[in-house]
């Protein structure tokens, strides 16, 4: 039996002075506003699980980073703009249209930057094209304006590959994204000759199919360019838009504790402020305990929310419902539930259960190692082995439940849960995290049963009546144990009495899984070297 140990989640606060561009599930540029959490997906794979985006404060240094028209930024050498021709990566029609103009040369936009290098600092240079009549294009990144040297990097832009790139070129990388973007990028490192000034000068250069620099253009040749990014560090870091001067990034920073730090689903009901006056049936929140209550009267100021003479408890915020100790109460979104917690724990075990959903994304961001663990699991079970008709036409039935012991040992990552169900509602009613207690090997005849609170009562006319109530699940289970472990695991259960963990008959079965506590504990030591424990495990309240 494996028990997860989960981690009491509180609120973690979150702060970055400055917004931040992500990609969204459509693999879209979208904006998050300064102090949210930026999680982002994939836009080359957009089945992978979203991750927590973390990165340290950064400047892009260019100016106009969208404006390829701007000739205060922008210089170059036979090319003509064609302004606002496309649908850009941010789903705006904002992006410049390159084209190579009808004469004999190297047709190129570049822009330069003077005055902010120190030799050996790595810069990376970035640019979103797009294939037009041509889809071919290279990347210069000079370190002295006037030398020969630099860094060069070729790149297919309809097949989204890299071509080539120049011996001394640190990296190079090219990011597909949806609708026939690429994000396109090269690092270098600055090595100044004495003899020439600071100054970087990076260039977007148009190429025809052969492998020419220098080309007799026709005057309507040319691809999409936009979002222009030059950034200290070795890589391209998440895009930073600017206009007539350079702009900055501010660092992610996540505060201290565990807890949730963001989640997608909306606070509807206002936190409870003691000195707002409330009409009768008002809904607010207790911060602390996460729980809403209803106003009973009108004119429902000052009033503690424990007095139940003018408040009415109800369940837990629908952000928080998936978080308390009942799988009645499920937290529920359109299309997805997207949550990042923050554990400051080393957390192998996570799991999710009562949910109405189709898949499961999970993932793990470490502040400096970036996206760590990635896992997506599909909750749609078989219909039929082998019948047509049963594959064809009997309902699709979905698990319930979602376990991973996979987790990586950091203990300060930030786990990213995704639960999806497109075109409908997703629902979970418990997601823990924790670490994990191998306890020990669980026999055969491990049983389960359902305890049903409700009441009926019977009338002398044989007529009954039924209160309706709760039910929960129970399992017993008797584990294989090495000796010289039983009095340790004793102890550990004995520290977690009534506390709410997750207990794993197995791992291959849900119905084998169970949140609760355990109310009995019961060993045998009646041979070497194993010993026999017994548990009897109640299961938390459901509806």
């Amino acid at each position: 039996m494996i028990i997860v140990d989960p981690v009491v989640l509180g609120d973690v606060p979150f702060t970055r002075a400055s917004p931040k561009w992500v990609y969204d599930r459509t693999g879209t540029l979208v904006q998050v506003p300064a102090n949210t959490l930026g999680v982002t997906y994939d836009p080359a794979d957009l089945s992978k699980a979203p991750w927590a985006l973390l990165e340290l404060e950064s400047k892009n240094l260019f100016r106009f980073s969208e404006q390829f028209d701007n000739n205060s930024a922008w210089g170059g050498s036979n090319i003509g703009t064609g302004v606002d021709a496309a649908v850009a990566p941010n789903g705006a029609v904002t992006a410049d249209r390159l084209i190579a103009s009808a004469f004999n040369g190297a047709h190129y936009r570049d822009q330069e930057v003077a005055g902010q290098f120190s030799d050996g600092e790595f810069y990376t240079y970035s640019v979103y094209l797009k294939a037009d009549t041509l889809s071919r294009a290279r990347l210069d990144m000079y370190y002295a304006v006037g030398s020969t040297g630099g860094y060069t990097a070729t790149f297919d832009l309809a097949s989204g590959l890299l071509q080539a790139k120049g011996p001394d070129v640190q990296a190079a990388g090219i990011e597909v994204l949806p609708g026939g973007w690429r994000r396109c990028w090269i690092v270098g490192v600055v090595a100044f000759a004495a003899a020439y000034p600071t100054k970087l000068l990076s260039r977007v250069l148009l190429l025809r199919a052969d492998t020419a620099t220098s080309w007799m253009g026709s005057g309507n040749e040319g691809l999409f360019a936009w979002g222009a990014q030059l950034v200290r560090g070795d890589k391209p870091g998440s895009y930073i838009p600017t206009t007539s001067a350079a702009a900055t990034r501010a660092a992610d920073v996540v505060g201290a504790g565990a807890g949730l730090i963001y989640s997608n689903v909306l606070m509807v009901e206002p936190p409870y402020n003691v000195a707002t006056t409330y009409a009768k049936d008002a809904a607010v929140y207790d911060p602390a305990t996460k729980l809403v209550y209803w106003s009973m009267v009108a004119g429902n100021v000052g009033k503690a929310l424990s007095d139940p003479v003018f408040w009415n408890k109800r369940t837990a915020i629908n952000r928080w419902a998936m978080f308390d100790d009942r799988n009645s109460t499920q937290t529920s979104n359109p299309e997805e539930i997207v949550s990042v917690f923050s554990a400051q724990a080393i957390t192998q075990g996570l799991f999710a259960g009562a949910m109405d959903a189709s898949e499961v994304r999970v993932s793990m961001t470490h502040p400096t190692r970036g996206l760590v663990y990635s896992e997506t699991k599909s909750l749609v079970l078989p219909r039929s082995g082998s019948s047509f008709f049963g594959w064809c036409f009997n309902r699709l039935r979905l698990r319930t439940w979602f376990l991973t012991l996979k987790l990586p040992v950091f203990a300060n990552g930030l786990v990213t849960v995704t639960i999806k169900k497109p075109g409908g509602v997703p629902k979970c009613g418990m997601c823990l995290l924790g670490p994990t207690i191998d306890v020990g090997l669980s026999l055969m005849g491990l049983s389960t049963e359902l305890k049903d609170y409700s009441t009926t009562t019977f009338f002398t006319d044989g007529s009954s009546s039924t209160v309706p109530r709760g039910f929960s699940k129970k399992m017993s289970v008797d584990l294989l144990i090495d000796s010289d472990r039983v009095e340790t695991i004793e102890d550990d259960l004995i520290k977690r009495r009534q506390k709410t963990l997750v207990f794993l008959g197995s791992t291959m079965r849900g119905d084998t899984m169970l949140v609760g506590r355990f109310s009995s504990l019961r060993k045998v030591i009646d041979s070497f070297p194993r010993s026999k424990m017994a548990l009897q495990i109640d299961g938390v309240l459901s509806q």
